[in-house]
């Protein structure tokens, strides 16, 4: 079972909520939850919702960057107690997630998609500080978001 939290702060995202939660349980059974899922550990992911002007606070309160950013995650610093795992957090910006579908001539629920997807590899541990992780993780985004008949992101 996984538990998925959705906090909106930001207007724009109404209505828009059920996306978010659905587009998270589709990558469930395509990526190393399932795993997690089938060992019966209870997951629990928290997701905020929010504009560029939240973002920009978020992001230079914990990165020390003043711009907004399209997602941030943060992993949980104590992950698991007996058989439940708190994956960590995930921001999701509106604004960036609009602009970058628009700009990059995207689908906005694949854009959507390959962002959650993103953060939830980060979520799960994976990285991409150098040049040899970035290449690994992105082409396991490519192969995981194939499942789902979305384009490779990356071209």
């Amino acid at each position: 079972m996984i538990e998925i939290d959705i906090a909106t702060k930001s207007k724009k995202w109404r209505g828009l909520e059920n996306l978010v939660k659905k587009t998270c349980l589709k990558l469930i059974p395509i990526t190393e939850l399932k795993k997690l899922l089938k060992k019966n550990i209870r997951l629990e992911l928290a997701i905020l919702l929010v504009s560029d002007l939240q973002m920009k606070k978020i992001n230079f309160k914990f990165r020390q960057k003043n711009q907004p950013t399209n997602i941030l995650s943060f992993p949980a610093q104590t992950k698991s107690i007996g058989n439940h795992l708190f994956l960590g957090d995930i921001v999701i910006s509106i604004d960036r997630l609009q602009k970058e579908s628009l700009a990059q001539k995207k689908k906005f629920e694949h854009h959507l998609t390959h962002l959650i997807l993103h953060s939830i590899l980060h979520l799960l541990g994976h990285d991409h500080e150098d040049e040899t992780s970035a290449k690994k993780m992105e082409n396991l985004e490519i192969k995981i978001l194939q499942k789902l008949r979305i384009k490779n992101p990356y071209q």
